[in-house]
Parts: C-alpha cells; structure tokens; sequence
C-alpha cells in the first residue's frame, strides 16, 4: 500500500510539470463553475478510485435529473457494498447489518470531495483559483486548476477537468507543502447511455424513514474560540453526557469547503499535555488547558489547528 501511495505522490509531482502555465484567475473560475453545473445537471456514471495513504476505495456513482427531480445513487464497489441514495432531497444510507435512515440534503457527501459541490463565488474570498493549462488524463484532454488557500493556513487542491462534459476527472487534496493526502480519480465515465433507465428505479422506491435531528441547542459556554482563519463561520455547537458523568461541549466550524470542531471536555489527569495526530486530511489535536482538555478534530494543517487550540479562552479563568 506504501508503495503505491508513494508513486501516486510521484506522479502528483511530474504530471503537471510540462502543463501550458497561466494566471488567469476569471478562466479558472469559469471552469470550476462549470464543473459544478456538469455534476448537478448531467446524465451520467462515474466509477471512480479514492487513494489516502491508509486505503483504496473502489466506488462507482450514477446521477440523472428525473421530471426535473435530482436522483442520484453511489455504492462502495469492494467490502461491504455500502450504498447511498440520493431523489430529490433526501438522502437515504444502506449498509449491511444496519437500520436504513434517511436525511435532508442537496447532495450525496459520501465519498465525493468536498470541492465538487463548492460555491465558490463564495470560495473566491478566501482562495484563490489558478488556470494552469491543458493536459491530458485516460486519454482525456483536461484543463487542470489549483485553488490555493490565500492566508496559507488550509489545504489546496488541484483539479482536472474533463474539457467536453466539464466533469471532474482527478482531484488531488494537497497540504501546504503539496505533498498528497488524498486523491479522487476516474478510471471511467460514461454519459447518458441506459443511465436514466437504470435510475428510474428509485423514483419508485419505498425510502426508508427520515432521522430527525433535534435543532443545534443554543447553549452557552464558558469558553470561546478566538480568532480564526477568515470565512469559517460557527454552523453548529451542542453539549452532550458522556457516560463517567462529564460532559462534552463541540463547536462546528465551516468555510464552505472544509470544516473543523473544537471540543471542550474535562481534562484526565493522566492523559498527555499534548496530542497531535494526522491521518490523511483528518487532523486530530488535543491539549490540556488547565482543567480543561480542548480537541481540535477536521480538515486542517496541524499547525493551524494548534493555533485555534492555543486562542480558546476560558470565561473566569486566570
């Protein structure tokens, strides 16, 4: 597994090193829009690999739009042939073994990156979208764009995008030294073809029943987050039991492509001062402040997660 990591890493680097270079920002983003139309609008199948250094993941996803109604529907290929159904706005989740449930939502998150679904009329405050050029992927021509974190504190990606249908192709999710920790690849595609016939099935199909979720509770804590990496907004918090009687109290952070939670718990008095872990994008961060453990956990650069650990501030604390 090592080893194929470390070639997708090799040629992260050297297949864009003969690419046409440009800088034209208004290119680049009429691209990137032009992706997101494609995925939401057309007929088609991807079957598509996700690489990160613990895992390969074999997926393939179909999307059609149906009497004007999105359906949509990606299974996991290998193991336990997870699947999850997207018609209209529900979202429903088969896995062997367990209770089917559905939720609200636009989209299917599962497996797909983030950056698909992205506004990035929105985005184009905090990064900034580069044109690189043309290249060629499966024998497809593609035009390749990297979006750049502008204040150096998040990740970066670089997409090639199908240059006829405007489908994404490959994705790599680069930390800020451009090394890969994680990469969406298509190995084929297919458009319009008996999709539609094939995806009209779930129109008919009994969903299973929808989780409710309990609105975000408007709870008050004795801490707060201090500054932050401009465009993350708070988008939820909640406190919860835990079962030896403490409690546990998360912040959820979004920019609208990656997010993040600071979680306050009572410290454990033989735990570690310091915890630093990164498992692919994930980054998981604990500290001990006073009586107080706070964990950073989501899709951060360790350094920046250690910067938010470090401005939390306790009300009434010394």
């Amino acid at each position: 597994m090592k080893r194929i990591w470390f070639s997708v890493c090799l040629l992260a680097g050297s297949l864009f090193a003969p690419l046409q270079a440009s800088a034209q920002l208004s290119s680049a983003e009429v691209l990137l829009q032009e992706m997101g139309n494609a995925t939401r609008s057309l007929t088609y199948e991807l079957a598509f690999i996700n690489l990160n250094p613990q895992a390969i993941v074999s997926v393939r996803y179909r999307h059609a739009i149906i009497n004007g109604i999105p359906i949509a529907q990606i299974m996991q290929m290998d193991g336990s042939r997870r699947e999850v159904v997207q018609r209209g706005n529900e979202i429903s989740y088969f896995e062997p073994g367990l209770d089917a449930f559905s939720l609200s939502g636009n989209h299917i998150i599962d497996y797909l990156p983030a950056v698909i679904f992205a506004d990035f009329n929105q985005l184009k405050k905090y990064y900034n979208f580069i044109d690189v050029g043309r290249t060629h992927i499966g024998d497809r021509p593609c035009r390749v764009v990297r979006i750049t974190s502008k204040d150096e504190v998040r990740y970066n990606y670089i997409l090639l995008i199908d240059e006829e249908t405007h489908l994404p192709l490959r994705i790599d999710l680069l930390d800020r030294d451009s090394e890969a920790l994680e990469q969406f690849r298509v190995v084929s595609s297919t458009i319009d073809g008996d999709i539609n016939d094939a995806m009209s099935v779930i129109t008919r199909l009994n969903m299973p029943p929808m989780l409710v979720i309990p609105p975000s509770e408007k709870v008050v804590f004795n801490w707060k987050v201090g500054k932050l990496p401009i465009g993350f907004v708070e988008v939820s918090r909640s406190r919860r039991k835990l079962p030896n009687s403490g409690t546990l109290e998360s912040v959820m952070f979004s920019d609208g492509l990656f997010s993040f939670s600071v979680n306050v718990t009572n410290a454990d008095k033989t735990g570690k001062l310091e915890y630093p872990l990164r498992r692919g994008a994930r980054t998981i961060y604990s500290a001990i402040r006073g009586a107080n453990e706070v964990t950073i956990i989501g899709e951060l650069p360790l350094a920046t997660a250690k910067r938010i650990a470090a401005g939390v501030a306790f009300i009434g604390a010394d």
